[in-house]
């Protein structure tokens, strides 16, 4: 299995080390988790950021690969969801827009999900989400990580 993270979001150095033990963890299970950081040109104008961030992200987009957009109105999940979502499939793909979010040309290309009703910086959505894929692959595998 292969988890695929793409994110809008600059290099953050000091969630390095957490990042990388997530990955280090999710082998266990022999799952990948890929995490691409992307940095498209800046923008102020949320418009322009929005288009900027589409162009950045849909060659990433995999057919035959679910994709889910993490947006404020996605779907709330269990973990116990997570974990059957996570097992439907060999590759499964996640995205994180930048401060703008997602412009709605490429939502319709996703599955929008929620990870909480609060909003997170960037750095941090994208360890929970390496977390909660963590979570899930240790429910599927019946490890005692999850209780």
């Amino acid at each position: 299995m292969t988890c695929s993270i793409y994110a809008i979001s600059k290099k953050t150095p000091e969630f390095a080390p957490l990042l990388a033990q997530q990955q280090r963890a999710c082998q266990q299970f022999k799952a990948t988790l890929e995490i691409v950081d992307i940095a498209p040109k800046a923008s102020n104008n949320s418009t322009e950021a929005q288009k900027s961030y589409t162009k950045a992200l849909s060659p990433y987009l995999k057919p035959g690969a679910p994709a889910y957009a993490l947006h404020p109105t996605g779907r709330l999940i269990s973990s116990q969801e997570f974990s059957q979502m996570l097992s439907a499939h060999a590759h499964i793909q996640f995205f994180i827009a930048g401060a703008y979010g997602f412009a709605k040309e490429f939502l319709k290309r996703c599955t929008p999900l929620s990870l909480s009703p609060l909003t997170f910086s960037h750095a941090l959505a994208k360890l929970i989400l390496c977390e909660q894929i963590f979570r899930g692959l240790s429910l599927l595998n019946n490890h005692p990580y999850h209780k």
